[in-house]
């Protein structure tokens, strides 16, 4: 599976690196077709880079890879799918300020995109 943050700034983000060997990718990516390529290389359970939520800005830059995304517990928050820690983090991320959309995408379900606590729908 997978986790992106669409981000409109990084101030306050609650984002740590992982995994902070990522020179190898060459961050940070602009172009498309790289973008796709990079997180289909590394979305991969035996990439070393698979971990974490990977951020993508408003300009739409792959800027960083492999964060840990702490975000803070929505209570009474009424959750439609029990899919694991990766979804509910994005769940919940994406109602931080500076958050335009969060992303999953796993074997067992997606993609979800989300939109201030909304799922946006994608058409198959």
């Amino acid at each position: 599976g997978i986790g992106i943050v669409i981000y409109s700034s990084l101030e306050n983000l609650p984002v740590s690196p992982i995994n902070n060997d990522t020179s190898v990718f060459g961050l940070p990516q602009n172009k498309l077709e790289n973008i796709i390529s990079t997180l289909l290389y590394i979305s991969t359970s035996n990439s070393d880079f698979h971990d974490g939520f990977h951020l993508i800005s408003n300009e739409f830059e792959l800027t960083h890879l492999c964060q840990y995304f702490s975000t803070p517990i929505i209570e009474n928050l009424n959750i439609e799918n029990h899919y694991g820690s990766r979804y509910r983090t994005a769940l919940y991320g994406s109602f931080l300020p500076n958050v335009l959309f969060t992303a999953v995408f796993s074997k067992n379900y997606g993609p979800i995109i989300f939109q201030k606590g909304k799922i946006i729908k994608i058409d198959n």
